[in-house]
């Protein structure tokens, strides 16, 4: 059996998750932290070096990416190269393994880029197979939505690379954190008459979900459309500029957090389209909710019909201080997928 604890790793284009497990499965630890690829993998590098610093006692790591499709490369096979690179300097002496399907773990990443690449959500879903029968899980960040079907305990995915994920309706482009608004509706509801909205960069969804009040404190604070802060009231205003309107400073917030709750329905139309469109005929199982997003999706699965369970309930315990550990569920899978690959050595 291992000796000593490993990190698992899921770098991001926006962030860096992590999960420390101890030999017998127990979580130690679990980081999430902003680090925004397309800044530099400096940023990246930093929040590395800091929670291998702070997780102390692990000795080996095991990784997954989808920060290879950041602008910051010119394609993947570069940003898997990069962030391996990158990773094997900040973590050295300590060895670097990869997830890639159906084989063992990459040690150079150079040679498996093709497999390695944006496959965070086939780790996530090789571990959960082996805890449900039937379900499709939905794993809802601050960027996109995986839908991957489950079935007889096994992972059935309608495609594997990013391409056919996207023509198969599994990969959605729409999440909790970074969406822009002008991708989800056209027209809105204001103080109850339709307007056409604007098809600008004006607000993303932190802000829809920060008037609400359910943005998790782990995607806090955000990116802003206009680079100002992240307060209710300035959320407030870049939701106005949407429909042609300024909110005044002190003015009321009800009737921006009533177009927040439009904008959130149109997220939970356009997952719920695709969910159905991506099931088979006739599916029965549940939907097992995954992701900072999570909280929007029992509100998906009754639309489609689907009993909802929280990926938290398939999990084990996690320090009562972390992060939400169903918050990180690549990072954690793909340490225990390497944990039980490396029981007995």
């Amino acid at each position: 059996m291992m000796a000593a604890p490993l990190l698992g790793w899921d770098i991001g284009g926006a962030h860096v998750k992590a999960v420390l497990l101890a030999p017998d499965g127990r979580v130690g630890g679990v980081w999430h932290r902003a680090a925004p690829l397309w800044r530099g993998l400096g940023l990246m590098a930093d929040a590395v070096r800091a929670i291998r610093g702070e997780a102390r006692a692990a000795d080996r790591h095991a990784v997954t990416m989808t920060g290879e499709l950041a602008d910051l490369f010119a394609g993947r096979e570069e940003g898997v190269r990069r962030i391996g690179g990158c990773l094997a300097a900040a973590l050295a002496p300590e060895p670097v393994r990869y997830f890639r399907p159906g084989r063992a773990f990459a040690a150079e990443p150079d040679a498996d880029a093709a497999e390695i690449a944006s496959m965070n959500w086939l780790a996530a879903a090789e571990y959960a197979a082996g805890r449900v029968a039937d379900a499709v899980l939905v794993d809802l960040g601050s960027t996109t939505a995986d839908l991957t079907l489950l079935r007889a305990g096994r992972v059935r995915p309608a495609g594997r690379s990013d391409a056919e994920r996207l023509a198969s309706r599994t990969l959605v482009y729409t999440g909790v954190a970074r969406t822009s608004l002008m991708s989800l509706a056209r027209r809105v509801r204001v103080r109850g008459a339709w307007r056409n909205a604007m098809a600008e960069h004006f607000a993303t969804t932190a802000d829809v979900y920060n008037l609400l009040g359910l943005l998790p404190e782990a995607l806090r604070p955000f990116e802003t459309a206009d680079g100002a802060g992240c307060s209710v009231p300035e959320s407030a205003r870049r939701l106005a500029r949407m429909v042609g309107e300024d909110h005044a400073a002190g003015a009321p917030i009800e009737p921006w957090r009533a177009l927040a709750e439009h904008y959130a329905a149109r997220q939970r139309d356009l997952l719920a389209d695709n969910l159905r469109a991506a099931l088979p005929a006739g599916f029965a199982g549940s939907l097992i909710g995954a992701g900072s997003g999570r909280f929007a999706l029992p509100a998906v699965a009754a639309r489609c019909g689907l009993a909802y369970r929280d990926i938290d309930s398939l999990l084990p315990a996690a320090p009562a201080a972390a992060p939400a550990l169903g918050d990180c569920l690549p990072a954690y899978a793909v340490a225990e997928l390497y944990r039980r690959a490396h029981a007995d050595r």
